[in-house]
């Protein structure tokens, strides 16, 4: 009687990966430098200089640890003006498969790792480097700001799309409005008309002069400036009904971590709107317009609201001209139960519009 012969085992129908992926993928786990920059892109992205300042290495040998987690698909590289930074991939519901869970899997048991006392000053100081270049920017240009800015985008463009998606989204319930990073204030005065009580935010005391002084000349006096960063607004204990950022976070040094601060600043059931340019590869920005980052990809954006615990609602795209495109994001704190609030269903049938301009 012949004796069946043991048959190799297949790979699990549904899995992932294949064993050498999965070689791949532990190989570039495996290593203590890699792991600590995995947990660092967690909240932002950064450069070959500065992750090699970060953990205290030499360029040559944080560029080979990059390589080994690019191969592995753990990092992907984003070109800023005439920088490389490097971010983990964006994983969304959309678009999630089977990698993607593996590497979700992954990044969940990189983030319980910690983060040294040493590299946590280092970090602070790098954001505190990106920050400094910001607001020297603002503080040698406010006078011409607006005019710079329309190079870009023209206000009258998102104003109004903004407006009216913050009309149509206004639970009659809301008083309180924070717009972080004002500019020159023309948008506090809408604000003003449709809210009770209005908060300026903003980390350029020159600029937020600027916004002042035009809310007084349009003789708006119930507005009420603070001079602060986000993270500092969020400790004072500021809380709104709506946030509205408009052509800010290409602006500040860790965009991810300002929406988590806005997300800690909103009332349950209450909206933070982001209106900011797309991603795009005019790099001329940076030095003309101070940016700090070349637009975002709404993936991106979605991602980051999504991990400060806000829902994605609606989303709108504005043509503007010399090439850019600004996108607005409407991202909500979840109600608490058992509370009332406007219904979505109106603008959730049509997440995604495009306005056009010429």
């Amino acid at each position: 009687m012949a004796i069946p012969l043991p048959q190799h085992p297949e790979q699990p129908s549904g899995s992932a990966l294949s064993v050498a992926e999965s070689a791949q993928l532990f190989k570039a786990c495996g290593d203590e430098i890699r792991l600590q920059v995995l947990r660092l892109l967690q909240q932002d992205t950064f450069g070959v200089l500065e992750l090699s300042a970060l953990l205290g290495i030499k360029q040559s040998a944080m560029s080979h640890h990059l390589k080994v987690l690019s191969t592995a698909g753990l990092v992907e590289s984003q070109r800023e003006g005439n920088t490389i930074f490097y971010r983990r991939p964006l994983l969304t519901p959309s678009d999630a498969g089977l990698d993607e869970s593996v590497l979700s899997r992954v990044f969940d048991l990189v983030d319980e790792l910690s983060i040294s006392d040493e590299v946590k000053t280092n970090l602070s100081q790098i954001r505190t480097q990106r920050a400094e270049q910001s607001q020297a920017f603002f503080a040698r240009h406010a006078d011409d700001m607006q005019l710079l800015q329309e190079r870009v985008a023209e206000y009258g463009l998102y104003a109004e799309p903004v407006l009216r998606l913050i009309d149509q989204l206004r639970d009659p319930d809301w008083q309180h409005a924070i717009e972080v990073g004002p500019g020159e204030g023309h948008f506090l005065v809408e604000l003003a008309q449709r809210f009770e009580q209005v908060t300026a935010v903003d980390n350029s005391a020159a600029m937020l002069e600027k916004a002042r002084q035009h809310c007084e000349q349009a003789a708006v006096a119930s507005i009420d400036f603070r001079h602060l960063d986000t993270a500092e607004a969020k400790v004072s204990g500021l809380e709104a009904d709506l946030i509205v950022m408009n052509m800010v976070l290409h602006h500040v040094a860790s965009p991810q971590c300002v929406i988590e601060d806005c997300s800690a600043m909103l009332k349950p059931g209450g909206c933070l709107i982001v209106c900011d340019l797309s991603h795009h590869d005019q790099r001329w920005t940076r030095d003309a317009c101070g940016d700090l980052w070349l637009g975002f990809e709404a993936a991106e954006l979605r991602k980051w609201a999504e991990a400060s615990g806000l829902e994605v609602g609606e989303c709108l795209y504005i043509g503007v001209r010399n090439g850019f495109q600004v996108q607005v994001h409407e991202f909500r704190r979840p109600a608490l139960a058992g509370t009332n609030r406007l219904s979505m269903q109106s603008h959730n049938s049509a997440p995604y519009t495009v306005v056009s301009s010429s």
